[in-house]
Parts: C-alpha cells; structure tokens; sequence
C-alpha cells in the first residue's frame, strides 16, 4: 500500500517531538478506551435499575449496540484493508506501545469518537460533551505518539466512529421507537 509522504512526515513528527517522559502517560491514556467505554455503560445501567427508567435502559442498549458495532467494524476492516503498523514499514518510527497485526483503522480511535459521538447525543450537556471529546483526542493523539498508527488510521478512526456514535442513536430513534 502506498503512503503519502504528508502522513509518514506527521508520523515522524509526532513520534519524535513528545513532550518529555510522557510515553508512560500516553500508553495510559491510549488504553483507556474500552475501560472508560464499559465503566459509562454499566454506570448508565446502574443509574436504570435504581431510577427504574426505562429511557436510561435505552440509552444503555444504544451505547452497547454502538461499542457491538465498533468492534465488528473495526475487525471487518482491519481484515479486508490490511495495513502494516507504521513502525514495521519505516525503521525512523520508534514503536512506544503494543499495536494488534492491522494498523487501518484505528480501532482505539473508532471507539472513543462512537462512544463520543453518542455520547453527546445522549447527553446534551457541555460538561458531558466537552470532556469526552477531549479523551477522545488525546486517545487518538495518542495512537499517533506512540508510534503505532498513521495519521491516515486514526483520521479514518475518527471519521467512521463518528458515523457509528452518531448513526446508532438515530437508527434507534428512527426504528425503534
């Protein structure tokens, strides 16, 4: 697969001007994901079975439809458009964190920005929405960062997840409601 040279170039960038002793802090945050993605779901169901709301309860399928689809789309992906990590193509990458067999998309990313996107969907509050983006793009900074993706996999990330986080609260207010 061909690599533009703007994408190997911001690589390189990124991967060479990190602040200083904050490799350990980036794989932190990078792994934050699924982590942060699971502990809202079940808070959001808690927070159902105490309320005894059955609005919350939707919300809570919502969000588990959108991280189901995430991770099937993400998997599709990486298998149909094989793409090999940044570090294994361009021996100037250093790799900083672990990184699965496919580099496209970014499957960290996809699931930050869906869960971001439905998020902020669900919960129309700047203090919700703003944080939560903000996760969102440091968790795909730092992908980058660490060496593990391209500029062009956590862009596509970005992208779909956002289509997913904000496709999957409509087609349920569409469908099925």
């Amino acid at each position: 697969m061909c690599f533009s040279a703007f994408d190997i170039a911001l690589l390189n960038w990124l991967n060479y001007h990190l602040i200083p002793h904050s490799v350990p802090v980036l794989r932190i945050i990078s792994y934050t994901n699924t982590y942060i993605s699971i502990a809202v779901i079940v808070m959001i169901l808690i927070t159902s079975i105490l309320k005894r709301s059955k609005s919350i309860l939707r919300q809570f399928f919502i969000l588990v439809t959108t991280l189901i689809l995430v991770a099937i789309v993400s998997q599709g992906l990486k298998t149909i458009v094989y793409r090999e990590r940044p570090f294994m193509t361009n021996p100037s990458i250093e790799k900083l964190s672990e990184g699965g067999d496919s580099s496209f998309p970014s499957g960290h990313t996809m699931e930050v920005f869906a869960m971001a996107g439905a998020l902020s969907l669900l919960f129309r509050k700047k203090e919700i929405v703003i944080p939560i983006y903000l996760w969102a793009m440091l968790v795909a900074y730092s992908r980058m960062a660490l060496g593990v993706h391209y500029p062009s996999d956590v862009l596509a990330g970005i992208i779909i997840g956002t289509f997913i986080g904000w496709g999957v609260p409509w087609c349920y207010t569409r469908f099925l409601q």
